[in-house]
This record gives C-alpha cells, sequence and structure tokens, in this order.
C-alpha cells in the first residue's frame, strides 16, 4: 500500500512532530518563503487558494488527538481564511515576515497551513507556513508547485479561459513531483528498506559528545524562533561545488564538517554531535505520493580533522554512511512519544546541532522554475531541540543557508558568530581561518540525536 485515506493514525515520524508542535511553543513549524516575479492581485491568490485546497486533499487534514494517540481527519470546507494579505506589523523585509511567520504558531487542533502573501518591489512573496507532520523538503516543492499553476502569470489571467483546460488535478502520478493527489500512506505499516551499507564501515567512536547546554533558561512565553540567513551567489556556489569535487566530497559533507568545525571553534569545543536530515523516500515499496512527511534524523559525532575540512567531511560522511545503514524506524506507542517530547521540552540541553538539505529546488517548480526569484525554508526552534541547525537549499545555482535557534537557550550573538565563521569556510574552503572568532554581536547581521525519542528534524 502506497497511499491512504483519511481518517488514520499519524506514524511514528508525524507524531513525534504533531506532539513537539503541541508540546513546544510550535517547536519544528514550517515556513517557506517562495518569492516570484511581479506583483499577484489579491483576488487571483484567493482564487488560487481555493483551487489549491481543491487539488490537494493534504491540505485540508486536521489533527485530533483520540484515545489511542493522533489521528488524521479531513475537514472540508472553504480555505480562503487560510491567505493573508500584506505583511504583520513591523516587518521590513522578506526575512522579518519570515520570523513572524515562524513565530505565529498554528493553533493544535485547527488547519495545518497557512499562507501570507507580501507585495514589495515588483515580487510577490509568498510565505507558506505549515505543520511539520504534513511536510518535508521533497513534498514542499510539489505542493507549492500546484499553487503557482493557478497563479497568475501576467495580469487577467484565468486557467478555464487561457489554459483552456479544466483546472482539476491531472490524474496521480502524471510526472516527478506531481503525485499531490493521494494522501499520505502510514509509513509504520509499510516494509522498511534500509540502505546498503558500505564496506569497511566507519569505525565506531567510544563515547559520544557531550550535550549542548542551553546558554540562557526562560518560560516558554519568554522564549521564540530566530534565524541568521546566509546566501552565496550562482558563482560562488559553483566555486564551492568545484572545490568539493576536486576533494572528492560531497557538498552535503562539506556543509556538515564546516558547521561543525565553525561550532567547536566559537563554542571551543573538541567535538559535536552532528544530526543530519536524511530522507526515507526510496525506502518503501511502492511509489509514494509526493506529499507528506517521510525523514528522520542520524547522528554521529564530528571531531574537526587537523589535515583540513576535506578530511573532516570525508570522515563525516562515512561515519554518516554507516550509522543510516544501521538506523531503523523505531515505530512506538503514541503514549511513549508524547513522554518523550514532554521531557525534551524540560530539558536545559541540546543532543547537538543538525544540518537539514533540500537540495535542488528548479526540478519541483517544473516550468514555474522562470518566474521564482527567490527561495528559502526555516524550521522553527523556539523549544531548541537542537542547539543549531543549518538550513540548506540551492535555487537556479545559488546556495542558500539560514542558520535556525531558539532564543535564548541559544544566545544570539554566538549563531551570528558562527555563521560569520560558516560564511568564511564557505567563500574560502580549506584556508586557514586563523584566530578563534568571539561571539560578539556581528553589525551586519540580525540574530536572526542521534535520532531524538522526541522529534525528527525538518
Amino acid at each position: 500500500m502506497s497511499a491512504a485515506s483519511a481518517p488514520r493514525r499519524l506514524s511514528d515520524v508525524e507524531a513525534a512532530f504533531a506532539y513537539t508542535h503541541d508540546l513546544m511553543a510550535g517547536t519544528t513549524q514550517v515556513t517557506t518563503r517562495l518569492s516570484l516575479r511581479g506583483a499577484v492581485p489579491d483576488a487571483a491568490l484567493e482564487r488560487a487558494v481555493l483551487r489549491w485546497a481543491q487539488d490537494v486533499p493534504l491540505l485540508r487534514l486536521r489533527i485530533e488527538e483520540r484515545p489511542d494517540g493522533l489521528w488524521f481527519r479531513e475537514a472540508p470546507g472553504g480555505e480562503a481564511g487560510r491567505l493573508r494579505c500584506g505583511p504583520p506589523p513591523g516587518a521590513g523585509t522578506p526575512d522579518d515576515v519570515l520570523r513572524a511567520e515562524l513565530n505565529e504558531i498554528l493553533p493544535t487542533g485547527g488547519p495545518l497551513w497557512r499562507l501570507r502573501a507580501v507585495r514589495a518591489a515588483g515580487e510577490t512573496h509568498l510565505f507558506f507556513t505549515r505543520n511539520h507532520a504534513i511536510s518535508d523538503g521533497h513534498s514542499t516543492g510539489a505542493v507549492l508547485r500546484v499553487l503557482l499553476d493557478h497563479l497568475p502569470d501576467h495580469p487577467g489571467f484565468d486557467p478555464d479561459r487561457d489554459l483552456g483546460v479544466d483546472p482539476r488535478p491531472a490524474p496521480a502520478g502524471a510526472g516527478p513531483f506531481e503525485d499531490v493527489h493521494r494522501l499520505p500512506p502510514d509509513a509504520d505499516a509499510l516494509e522498511y528498506r534500509p540502505p546498503s551499507a558500505p564496506a569497511p564501515a566507519a569505525a565506531p567512536w567510544a563515547a559520544d559528545p557531550a550535550p549542548v547546554p542551553f546558554d540562557a533558561a526562560a518560560r516558554w512565553a519568554d522564549r521564540a524562533a530566530d534565524f541568521t540567513a546566509l546566501a552565496l551567489s550562482a558563482r560562488q556556489t559553483a566555486e564551492l561545488r568545484s572545490w568539493c569535487r576536486a576533494e572528492e566530497v560531497t557538498v552535503n559533507q562539506f556543509l556538515g564538517a564546516a558547521l561543525a568545525e565553525s561550532w567547536t571553534r566559537v563554542a571551543g569545543r573538541a567535538d559535536v554531535r552532528l544530526l543530519t536530515a536524511v530522507s526515507l523516500r526510496g525506502r518503501y515499496p511502492g511509489p509514494l505520493p509526493d506529499v507528506g512527511c517521510f525523514i528522520t534524523v542520524v547522528g554521529v559525532p564530528v571531531v574537526p580533522h587537523a589535515d583540513g575540512t576535506a578530511e573532516t567531511a570525508r570522515r563525516y560522511g562515512a561515519a554518516l554512511r554507516d550509522a543510516d545503514a544501521r538506523w531503523r524506524p523505531p515505530r512506538r506507542g503514541h503514549a511513549e512519544i508524547r513522554r518523550a517530547v514532554a521531557q525534551a521540552a524540560d530539558a536545559a540541553e541540546a543532543p547537538g546541532i543538525c544540518l537539514t538539505n533540500v537540495g535542488v529546488v528548479d526540478p519541483a517548480l517544473g516550468a514555474h522554475a522562470g518566474r521564482v526569484t527567490g527561495f528559502r525554508t526555516v524550521v522553527n526552534r523556539t523549544g531548541a531541540n537542537y542547539g543549531l541547525v543549518l538550513h540548506a537549499s540551492t535555487f537556479a545555482g545559488a546556495l542558500s543557508l539560514a542558520l535556525a535557534h531558539g532564543t535564548p537557550a541559544t544566545d544570539s550573538a554566538t549563531a551570528r558568530a558562527v555563521a560569520r565563521d560558516l560564511r568564511a569556510r564557505l567563500l574560502r574552503p580549506g584556508a586557514p581561518l586563523g584566530v578563534s572568532p568571539s561571539a560578539a554581536p556581528v553589525p551586519a547581521g540580525r540574530g536572526s540525536a542521534r535520532r531524538t525519542p522526541a522529534a525528527a528534524a525538518g
């Protein structure tokens, strides 16, 4: 079985995200900014959102708690109320809007998504916020692509008249990223097929690195999600890719190694546990629909190597491949998941830092990629389930990065210092960086688990 209907019980991964969202003040809520060329009128957006929700059953789901745990149910009705037009108070830039959206939490039991549109300087910025239980990096582009199918590319556009076709969905599985008209199945009911382990496997570590203690404790009402944005141009990204090819490491391996090196340098630590988000798509029989959440996180210790970032990246890559091959779905009961999340909510430390990379976004957007001028995804880390999370994506050849954290658990000055050090490594991979940076504020920027029992990462 590779699809499902509602109602159905949430899988382990889905329930972990749902409970984390509920018990940790919106931690793991996701917001994606998709920027389009031109000003899209409000009325056109409202029509598009209505058609979008009709086309994609996932967008009609709710989560309800029953005696045996959490269940998805489908809730019919209009979706125009999910659209907000204009920036929230005090938001002057697209990143300000993204930050505000991250911190306005979707209510438990209510709609699992909303959309905000902001027009500025000849662009329309769309902010798609959702509960992580219904979303992963793969499905984000696929779901947004359907919205773009209904959005005008010129004034007065109407899909019925201008395309001469019925705007209702094409049959499921029509092409890559187009199977969005089925609901995702319960992964716990499917056979899991792990990837093959490399030979030889990475040598085991004698002990895990110490956890990452919070910089400060605070009541939930005084905690928030923040991020520091980093961006490379297409030319800088191409130079980084060229260097990685020459060193025989992947860009993702480099990002993980560079993040670990930057964090340990700023924190004055010798090692850190790096959690890496891993897609589980392709590990179940039958094609999964291009919607839903099928990810986990796999953690390995990373020790910066004396021979430089390339060697750190090779060792991290080997350890991650081995740990990923050994990982198995936990398939816990919902009561056990809820207890684990409640324990994480009371914690004063994080298991480590995290990397999540959705890869190249362009294929998911299909023919609409030419209309898109920017793309960024950030996840709410109010509860600091990781000390820092590096979110990565690539669009139009340029690498976009955001270093997310929860405040005050991770001090914003620390996040900025890590971001500054990381950017230097991205622009000059392999070059010595000299004196360790301090955690002093950076004037140019704004502070903006090993798989833990509580949650996965996205």
